[in-house]
């Protein structure tokens, strides 16, 4: 069994039936942090059955052979342990915080998710009605209902474009017979990857993980990959009756160079994501049109996408899509505020430090990075932004800006 040294405090190894663990040694602390992941999410959705890897996630929390639902909740709670589970659109993680004392009871738990595993009928039913309230409640959240019209219009006809949960018309499509196949398609061990963080050595960690997950038998996975499509939808209106109206502008950088991704995790920075970036400062603090208002960068597989969010009164939408152009136009001159540039430096570098403090983000980071092969946007990143000149931030975003085409979705008031 090789084991692959990425650090001193940092392992990554096989186990026996090919379940991919990664360790990373904190020592300091009473909890750790462990998630296990399917490199499988909504872009792995069969044809037409939008929501299907989401509902998955829902089935395995539902029940296993050992457990019910109640009785696992009850067995995390007396052991204190904080659990959780997402999907995304490439990958569906199970995830939880506990005690160190607690280890090897916990990793039990919730490697019954993957080991003995139930589809019943009656859990699917129930689920299906739980996951339709869930699709309700987004579609009455402006924010996140505008960021999946964002992906549709992004990533038209293609998986990306997925809604995550799927849609209540895709879920009347799913049968229980799908739920099953796709566990078995994705859950393989190929395909799972266990994340640890903690003061736990990993002579242990390993000794636990290949005792509860020994029983998931190697079978094959072959994960298709759709090409993205060649152009994205530059405008999508939509109507409703709300209190405000919302914007969401995006834009689609495929294949984007591993040094180019902090230029433009730079670029969202400048933007929106502090009270000082040009857009936040001049939408709100100026001439206070806004409340909400930020930037924010996405990477998958690839492509990355730099999003620009927004919501004001309708009759302030002209005037600021004016100013936010005119921001457009000053970086497309090259026009670059040099004391902000600078800020935005500082201020990403100190966020990545607090980040890589937090056993969770570490967890997450190790996981994107096995994912990516070895290619996620924030490997090394203080370095790489370090080396960032002004020069170069200028002339990428000025192209970026000037060549792209954005995305727009407008969540509009109704008269």
């Amino acid at each position: 069994m090789k084991i692959n040294n990425i650090n001193q405090n940092k392992k990554v190894v096989s186990l026996q039936n090919g379940i991919t663990l990664i360790h990373e040694q904190i020592n300091h602390g009473s909890s750790f942090m462990l998630s296990i992941t399917a490199n499988a999410g909504s872009r792995d959705d069969f044809d037409r059955k939008d929501g299907l890897a989401h509902f998955v996630e829902h089935i395995l929390f539902r029940r296993n052979k050992k457990q019910t639902y109640t009785q696992l909740a009850k067995e995390f709670e007396k052991t204190g342990t904080v659990y959780n589970a997402f999907t995304e659109q490439e990958a569906t993680t199970f995830y939880l915080k506990g005690l160190n004392e607690k280890f090897s009871q916990v990793f039990k738990l919730i490697s019954r998710f993957f080991v003995c595993p139930v589809f019943e009928k009656k859990d699917f039913e129930k689920e299906k009605t739980i996951i339709l309230e869930e699709i309700r409640s987004y579609q009455d959240d402006p924010e996140e209902y505008i960021l999946d019209l964002g992906n549709e219009s992004l990533f038209p006809n293609h998986p990306l474009g997925r809604m995550i949960t799927g849609t209540e018309k895709s879920l009347k499509k799913i049968e229980l017979a799908d739920i099953e196949n796709f566990f078995m398609l994705n859950y393989a061990p190929s395909n799972l990857i266990i994340s640890f963080v903690g003061n736990i050595d990993f002579d242990i960690v390993q000794k636990v993980a290949d005792e509860n997950l020994a029983q998931i038998e190697s079978r094959e996975n072959v994960k298709t990959i759709t090409p993205l499509p060649k152009g994205v939808i530059n405008e999508k209106i939509v109507k409703r009756s709300l209190e405000q109206s919302h914007i969401l502008s995006q834009i689609r950088v495929d294949d984007l160079e591993e040094t180019d991704f902090p230029k433009l995790k730079l670029l969202s920075y400048y933007l929106s994501e502090s009270p000082s970036s040009v857009i936040y400062n001049q939408l709100r603090e100026k001439y206070g049109l806004v409340y909400n208002v930020f930037t924010n960068v996405e990477q998958f597989a690839e492509t990355s996408i730099l999003q620009l969010y927004y919501a004001m009164q309708l009759g302030n939408l002209e005037k600021s899509e004016k100013i936010i152009n005119d921001i457009f136009k000053k970086i497309m001159d090259k026009n670059i505020n040099k004391e902000l540039f600078n800020l935005s430096k500082s201020a990403l570098i100190a966020q990545h430090i607090y980040r890589m403090e937090s056993p969770y983000e570490i967890m997450i980071h190790n996981l994107k990075e096995w994912i990516y092969d070895g290619k996620y946007a924030y490997n090394n990143f203080i370095p790489k932004i370090k080396q960032v000149t002004l020069e170069d931030f200028s002339e990428f975003s000025s192209e970026l800006l000037s060549k792209c085409s954005w995305s727009v979705v407008k969540l509009l008031q109704k008269k």
